[in-house]
């Protein structure tokens, strides 16, 4: 069993609005839930906007245009900086996206959705120490965010520290009740306990499920206390 990770292909852009019907999840951004327009200055809202849209459509080259010309107005902007790092993260570029990611930290160190997406990408690179490090700055400065307690939760289920694991999960689903990997990673972390508990795996398993998670053969064989022997 394995614990479950959102895709980053889920990752709003910062700044960008959200439309409830539509956006898989929030977005990432800085703690707690900041006005766009204060980290945008008019001259450059028009450019972030384009590039937004393009974002969340899979346009990564007309984003790429739109944050770059948005640091061409506004240099070391955050919304420039983070969202291009997005850009060239999701572009197969994780270098230049670190770098980007790094100097929007240094610009603003309480920037969470730098933090946030340091950490989703040391992970996909199995970097699992750094991811810890980035994530635990994700949480320190956006702790209202589901997402990065999920993704801590993970990678401390990775380091083997369950309890602490289990914590940053129980958090995830208190700040969004419909976290569904939240719940299915709390499930697996229920049946790594000794003695697993079932009851509670079943509980945030289904729930899972209910919102929409794939079913797991693998872990729904071990969902089941196994009968005592005569």
């Amino acid at each position: 069993m394995r614990l479950r990770l959102i895709a980053l292909a889920a990752l709003a852009a910062f700044g960008a609005a959200r439309a409830e019907d539509t956006a898989p999840a929030p977005a990432a951004s800085p703690a707690p839930t900041p006005d766009p327009a204060q980290y945008v200055p008019e001259v450059a809202r028009s450019a972030a906007g384009e590039g937004n849209s393009a974002f969340v459509k899979g346009d990564f080259k007309t984003a790429r245009r739109a944050y770059r010309r948005v640091l061409e107005l506004v240099p070391n902007n955050l919304v420039g900086l983070v969202n291009l790092g997005l850009v060239e993260f999701r572009s197969g570029n994780p270098a230049e996206a670190e770098k980007l990611l790094k100097q929007a930290v240094q610009e603003r160190l309480e920037t969470g959705a730098a933090w946030l997406t340091l950490g989703m990408m040391y992970f996909d690179q199995n970097r699992i120490e750094e991811a810890f490090a980035a994530l635990s700055q994700a949480v320190l400065y956006d702790g209202a965010n589901a997402r990065a307690h999920n993704y801590l939760g993970v990678v401390l289920g990775r380091k083997g520290w369950l309890d602490g694991a289990e914590a940053e999960l129980r958090r995830a689903v208190e700040i969004d009740p419909e976290a569904r990997d939240a719940h299915y990673n709390l499930a697996v972390i229920y049946l790594q306990r000794k003695p697993p508990a079932f009851e509670l795996a079943r509980r945030h398993y289904f729930r899972s499920i209910e919102l929409g998670a794939p079913a797991d053969p693998d872990i729904e064989k071990n969902l089941t206390a196994p009968k005592p022997t005569p």
